[in-house]
């Protein structure tokens, strides 16, 4: 890269960051190019010269959300217990995305152009947390926590395609954020429940039963 290519991505790399701050501050819905132009001190005209429209600088933004999700993933210790290995990167995701609720939940929700245009990276996110999932799955399989008849990757599919309901009915507001998490964690104990062997099983039921207190009706949350 040339150095005016470099000035080039210098200057937009401060533009989105600009812009996800004032995404972050307020929310998706109230973001304009105007309030943009305000921030970064140039013209509306400048911006979609160097960025696009609000919604090619709000992908983006939602770029980035997706990216710092899957390093922080990545990045997870790997716990003892492989059972909570699991619930750790669910709740990892639900944190994540409420993090960053400005934008994830307006575009999860279908209120912009974009939600569209990005489905593949949201499918993409599941996938990377499905592929997370089924390692810790099969080094419970290994210790005998799991029965060995299980599929890891159609069980791990399984707990991202629950997990991104999950966090569907939370961008339409039906769960709020602490209903989120609370559900997360329930619907992946309840996920590995029938694969667990006895003893364990008698300790995931333990860990249901507990959360059932906690675990809001919809027209609750």
């Amino acid at each position: 890269m040339d150095q005016r290519a470099a000035n080039m991505q210098a200057r937009r790399d401060k533009i989105i960051a600009a812009a996800e701050t004032l995404i972050m501050r307020n929310s998706l819905g109230s973001f304009t190019m105007r309030d943009l132009a305000e921030e970064v001190g140039l013209s509306v005209k400048t911006l979609y010269n160097l960025c696009g429209d609000k919604f090619a600088i709000a992908g983006e933004v939602e770029e980035r959300a997706y990216s710092s999700l899957e390093a922080e993933l990545l990045s997870l210790p790997e716990h003892v217990d492989p059972i909570e290995q699991v619930i750790a990167i669910m709740l990892a995701g639900a944190n994540k995305a409420i993090d960053r609720k400005a934008v994830l939940h307006h575009l999860w929700r279908g209120d912009h152009p974009i939600s569209d245009q990005k489905k593949p990276r949201s499918k993409g996110l599941v996938k990377a947390g499905s592929v997370l999932v089924a390692r810790a799955l099969v080094r419970a399989i290994q210790q005998d926590i799991l029965l060995a008849e299980m599929d890891p990757q159609t069980v791990a599919n399984q707990l991202s395609i629950n997990w991104f309901g999950t966090a569907m009915l939370w961008s339409r507001d039906v769960l709020s954020d602490n209903a989120f998490r609370v559900r997360v964690r329930y619907s992946g104990l309840i996920g590995l429940l029938p694969f667990a062997n006895e003893s364990v099983a008698a300790t995931l039921r333990a860990q249901i039963f507990a959360l059932q207190s906690d675990l809001p009706h919809f027209d609750q949350s």
